[in-house]
């Protein structure tokens, strides 16, 4: 009985003691949850690479409401881990963040519809100041909630007069404001140029809508791992501070990097990182 158990334990395997639970939310094209898509989102599949490096950890993926995400990772008493988060110093009180990125892309932007920009004589991708444009334009701004653009951006959009922003709560909010900038009940909507040309296909609207980049911010965002504060969490950290550099540096994530831009703003990102590889 004792020899047969043995083999059958050879057969199976070592079991992994180790996983890593990862956090996924609500945001396409980063996380395809709900449609013949699924598994495929940015960030799962920077997961997938990480994991294919780290044979030691399982991995779990488990779903919450993009408005629960940064609240079950500050608790202590489980430990959550999520890709492509801003570093932010208030985040930084109950998370271990790592030391590399773990996504870059563009910056947000703001979709609007081609008919308010003609009528503002603006031109696609054309820059502009947000605080300035929305305010002086007198549009009101479309943002979802507990959604973090970073620092620069974050204060920027606190700082615009509160009846002329729009906070959109719930699953699929940017689906939603975008319905809404359709509708002309916002004038602009902010998110990243990935999410836009997701949410333009899915809806239908990509011919009715532009995108204008903001001048305020850094061209590249840089997404971080970050994990919850306790010592599992710095475990974990830990080996993905040594694993994450040559993932970045590998052909499969710049690919990945671009899956969800469309052409012209792929050459853009493009063009971007290589003159960082070069400076």
């Amino acid at each position: 009985m004792r020899k047969t158990l043995f083999l059958l334990l050879m057969l199976i395997g070592p079991a992994k003691a180790k996983s890593i639970d990862w956090i996924i939310t609500d945001f396409p094209p980063y996380y395809m949850i709900s449609d013949a898509l699924e598994g495929t989102g940015r960030d799962e599949l920077v997961i997938n690479l990480l994991h294919d490096q780290l044979p030691e950890y399982s991995e779990n993926k488990i779903f919450f409401p993009a408005s629960r995400a940064i609240r079950a990772l500050s608790d202590k008493r489980k430990t959550y881990c999520m890709l492509s988060l801003y570093k932010t110093p208030e985040r930084q009180k109950f998370m271990y963040f790592s030391e590399s990125y773990a996504t870059i892309g563009l910056s947000p932007t703001l979709a609007i519809s081609k008919q308010t920009l003609k009528a503002l004589n603006k031109s696609q991708l054309e820059k502009v100041s947000l605080k300035q444009f929305i305010e002086q334009n007198n549009l009101v701004l479309g943002v979802a909630m507990q959604r973090s653009y970073g620092a620069r951006l974050d204060e920027i959009i606190k700082s615009i007069p509160r009846e002329q922003v729009i906070i959109r709560p719930g699953q699929d909010a940017l689906e939603s404001l975008t319905n809404m900038l359709v509708k002309r009940r916002v004038d602009a909507v902010i998110g990243y140029p990935s999410e836009h040309f997701y949410i333009h296909k899915l809806t239908q609207t990509k011919a009715q809508l532009s995108q204008l980049i903001l001048d305020d911010i850094d061209p590249l965002a840089y997404g971080y791992v970050g994990c919850t504060k306790n010592e599992n969490g710095r475990q974990i950290i830990r080996v993905i501070n040594q694993t994450m550099p040559g993932i970045t540096n590998s052909q499969a994530f710049k690919t990945i990097m671009v899956k969800w831009l469309p052409s012209y703003l792929e050459s853009k990102l493009d063009k971007l990182l290589k003159g960082k590889a070069s400076s």
